[in-house]
């Protein structure tokens, strides 16, 4: 009897089970279950213009970021500490990973679960690489980590690339609320 007990048991915990909010089977690893993200979406040209279009009246802070860039991770917690900090100020934080979809589950969820970050996450969908670069900022060559801070009327505010101190994120974030010039910074 135990043994058929123990067969159960073990059958059971290799048998992936339905997750909750999807009703699809839930095979995830295990940061990814500690949260309430499944499945990011895609952030491609049209979708992006939009985010920064409609802002609603509150500024935008987007970090264009991966899993496998050394100085994105780096910077990540300060990232996090600050959109914590931001919160209930009128400015919406947006990560956008460049990562291969197919590490969607296995990389980039667990990151952003490890990490506590609590905003809004895509996946960039690069079908046209250059327009997609182009959406954000010709002067932008590509280059991660990138952050973006774009005003309430989606005027681009700041352009920082390469990994950023702390006290530079905040900045670039309190000037676009306060609505002042622009800034490229390297």
């Amino acid at each position: 009897m135990l043994e058929i007990l123990a067969l159960g048991l073990t059958w059971c915990a290799i048998l992936p089970s339905a997750s909750p909010d999807t009703g699809q089977y839930d095979t995830l690893h295990p940061a990814v279950k500690a949260t309430n993200i499944r499945h990011l979406e895609t952030l491609d040209e049209a979708k992006l213009k939009r985010l920064i279009r409609e802002r609603h009246g509150k500024a935008l802070f987007i970090n264009v970021w991966a899993t496998w860039c050394e100085p994105c991770v780096e910077e990540f917690p300060d990232i996090v500490k600050l959109a914590n900090e931001m919160k209930g100020k009128d400015i919406d934080f947006v990560g956008v990973s460049g990562d291969d979809p197919e590490d969607e589950t296995s990389k980039v969820i667990p990151f952003i679960a490890s990490e506590k970050a609590h905003f809004k996450f895509y996946l960039a969908k690069l079908e046209g690489e250059d327009e997609f670069i182009n959406t954000f900022d010709k002067e932008w060559g590509g280059g991660i980590p990138a952050t973006f801070v774009y005003d309430a009327q989606g005027t681009l505010k700041a352009l920082l690339v390469g990994k950023q101190s702390y006290q530079k994120l905040k900045s670039a974030s309190e000037k676009a609320l306060a609505k002042k010039g622009r800034h490229v910074l390297q």
